[in-house]
């Protein structure tokens, strides 16, 4: 473990599941590193006993990403969410968790985004969310989840009446995401491939007009993946992007209605993927997430021909 680029990973990462929590709560949170440590089975059935309940996930790129909260404040991070009045409780029931699963791949995501983006690498979604209660018997199990070298971060948190502690934990191995710029390993260089005069000719054999000229290298790769040769002509075009979450058809004494509190139900469940549409028109689907507090679209599907022209209509 190397503390510098641990307190790197654990500092990004909160910052995006908060900035989640933020939006789904509209909480301000504030939050503070306590400590850094690498977790074996016995530091972690202390901090189980402590933050029993678990959100984590794999990240893509390798290791896995974790959130340990305590009952009380699982317990009303879900009752917030449903809009329902906390009480206190030192169990999770079944609708508990099933709320938390809603809650645990945006947060998750949301941490996980933050540390992609601020790496300047690809953006990725966690996989294999879960949600479970924990007991200090299962701490040789979450040991190997992580890949049997977890890295512990404990914090404490805070928003209006909430007041209490957590646990951020995470494999060693995501400290390689780290860049150079930021006190992370060099880069390997990759070797340099080189194009013989030889295989230049070869190429160009094949993409000769019927003059016997060799076109120009964007034209015939347009040509060969069936884009116009003159696209670059309307590259520039500004178009209208957006995100649509849902929508609902309102009578206009109900819209007359509206003024500040109202609740407005756009038909569309927590964990479905939100629309993108270019001057109006579907072209993709998403995944809400939460930027430098910025509300962005993380793309995971892009629609098929025939959902375009279906969307036309």
């Amino acid at each position: 473990m190397n503390e510098a680029l641990s307190r790197i990973i654990a500092q990004g990462f909160l910052k995006g599941a908060f900035d989640v929590f933020d939006a789904m709560l509209s909480l301000p949170f504030s939050y503070s590193i306590t400590g850094l440590a690498p977790l074996d089975e016995a530091s972690l059935r202390t901090h189980i006993e402590q933050t029993p309940v678990v959100l984590r996930a794999r990240v893509k790129s390798g290791g896995a990403v974790a959130l340990f909260l305590t009952v009380g404040e699982a317990a009303r991070f879900a009752a917030l969410v449903l809009g329902n009045q906390p009480v206190a409780k030192t169990a999770l029931d079944a609708d508990d968790l099933g709320t938390l699963r809603e809650i645990a791949e945006p947060c998750l995501g949301g941490g996980v985004t933050n540390l992609m983006e601020r790496f300047g690498r690809s953006i990725e979604s966690p996989e294999q969310v879960e949600v479970e209660s924990v007991e200090m018997g299962d701490a040789a199990k979450l040991v190997a989840f992580f890949d049997g070298n977890p890295v512990g971060a404990p914090f404490q948190f805070s928003a209006e009446a909430i007041d209490s502690m957590g646990l951020f934990a995470f494999s060693a191995q995501l400290e390689r995401l780290v860049p150079a710029s930021q006190g992370g390993a060099p880069a390997e260089q990759m070797p340099t491939a080189e194009v013989s005069n030889e295989e230049v000719r070869d190429i160009l054999s094949g993409i000769e007009d019927d003059g016997g000229a060799p076109e120009a290298p964007t034209a015939a790769i347009a040509k060969r993946s069936g884009i116009p040769p003159n696209i670059d002509m309307v590259m520039d075009i500004r178009m209208v992007a957006t995100a649509r979450l849902g929508r609902i058809e309102m009578p206009i004494g109900e819209i007359l209605a509206l003024g500040p509190g109202s609740i407005i139900q756009v038909g569309h469940l927590v964990d479905e993927p939100v629309e993108l549409l270019v001057n109006e028109k579907l072209i993709a689907r998403g995944d809400v997430v939460v930027v430098d507090e910025k509300f962005g679209l993380r793309i995971t599907e892009i629609v098929s021909p025939k959902e375009r022209i279906e969307s036309l209509h």
